[in-house]
């Protein structure tokens, strides 16, 4: 059987388009037979087993000249006329409910991933941030967003879940648990640093960081406040684009000297060598990237459960709060900023913890876990399986 994978955007060198990528790769590295469609690559990803729309190259002239939506359309037509009658169709979010439904039709097997929570689970979790804020709803969840994420999850044969939370959400929202592949995401080994690497972290300054887009999901906003009330000498570095949405919510915080806005930046490499703590208040989130390079830096992680994404265990790698507990978020702050050698357990806890999650053995277990459902489903599906 052939693996015959869509994502329907350009892939970049992070982000879930790079997890697709690892993630076929690693497959492949693991005996599977595998395709990507994509948009485009960032050249650095180019590969023998993408099928592009158009060439890496040419990906600047593709935009101008054609819109997302007609991006998506010549892709999943090639994707359909590809596919053949024994190929497991592992298709990405955004690939729309027609390609599902032509799939089905074809009587082929359709996997998909879940990166996030189900919408039914992660819109409301919003609206309350939003409200409690007083700011108009920002996010584009609505109950159309949601009858149509479940009728794909009714066309799928499996869903791919990154986190505990995934897959509670996906539960809730009535996805029947057989259907539900439980696994996590990745790493590059390269992205783990070496012990003499984190061994070179002496400063004068503690350094926490936040990564990821600043807005209302990842709970920049509470972050700031428990970082206040902490009082603790050291610095808060946010790395990350600030949305339109809180720029004025966040910008008194970035008058203060202990707080520092570094922006966007797809090499995190210098941001995690400079930083000391990790933390990652989020609302709403899958299984965070960001999260497993903290870990491979060797970073202490405070956490929301979302933020910790299945990976990070309470009093090992560091500690999972409530995002709304203030006490407990304040509270820990001071205590890890207090103490180097809980700091420094629970990093050398999670650097040693984050050889598990690196993308061939993600990649491994991913195809394995999907091989041994598939042969489960001989007698119905005989012909899908080899």
């Amino acid at each position: 059987m052939r693996i015959v994978a869509s994502y329907p955007i350009h892939i970049k060198a992070a982000g879930p388009g790079y997890a697709a990528h690892a993630i076929i790769e690693s497959m492949i590295d693991s005996g599977a037979d595998a395709t990507l469609f994509c948009y485009t690559t960032e050249l650095s990803l180019k590969s023998k087993f993408h099928r592009y729309v158009l060439p890496p190259r040419l990906k600047s002239l593709g935009y101008r000249l054609l819109s997302q939506e007609t991006i998506r359309k010549i892709m999943e037509k090639r994707f359909i006329g590809a596919l053949e009658k024994k190929d497991i169709a592992y298709l990405w979010p955004g690939s729309s409910v027609e390609l599902f439904r032509k799939v089905k039709q074809r009587g082929n097997i359709i996997v998909t991933e879940k990166i996030n929570t189900h919408l039914a689970t992660s819109k409301p979790i919003l609206d309350v941030e939003y409200s409690r804020l007083g700011i108009p709803v920002g996010h584009k969840q609505d109950f159309a967003g949601i009858a149509v994420e479940n009728s794909k999850f009714e066309l799928a044969d499996y869903l791919y879940s990154p986190s505990e939370q995934v897959t509670g959400s996906l539960v809730k929202a009535g996805v029947p648990s057989n259907k539900i592949i439980s696994c996590s995401y990745g790493l590059a080994t390269s992205d783990i640093f070496s012990d003499d690497l984190i061994a070179k972290r002496k400063k004068k300054e503690i350094t926490a960081v936040f990564m990821g887009r600043i807005g209302i999901r990842k709970g920049v906003l509470l972050l700031l406040d428990y970082w206040v009330k902490a009082g603790v000498q050291g610095i808060l570095k946010l790395v990350g684009a600030i949305e339109p949405n809180v720029r004025q919510l966040v910008a008194p915080y970035l008058e203060r000297p202990d707080i520092q806005h570094v922006g966007y930046c797809q090499d995190l490499k210098p941001v995690l060598q400079e930083a000391d703590v990790f933390m990652l208040p989020s609302l709403e989130e899958g299984s965070p990237l960001v999260t497993y390079l903290a870990m491979g830096a060797g970073l202490p992680s405070l956490v929301s459960p979302m933020g910790g994404g299945s990976i990070v265990r309470d009093g090992q790698d560091g500690i999972i709060m409530d995002p709304y507990d203030s006490d407990a978020w304040v509270e820990a702050i001071r205590k890890v900023f207090a103490d180097p050698k809980l700091r420094k357990d629970f990093g050398s806890n999670a650097h040693e913890r984050s050889y598990y999650y690196t993308w061939p053995l993600v990649g491994q277990r991913r195809w394995e876990a999907l091989r041994d459902r598939l042969t489960g489903r001989v007698g119905h599906h005989n012909s899908q399986v080899q």
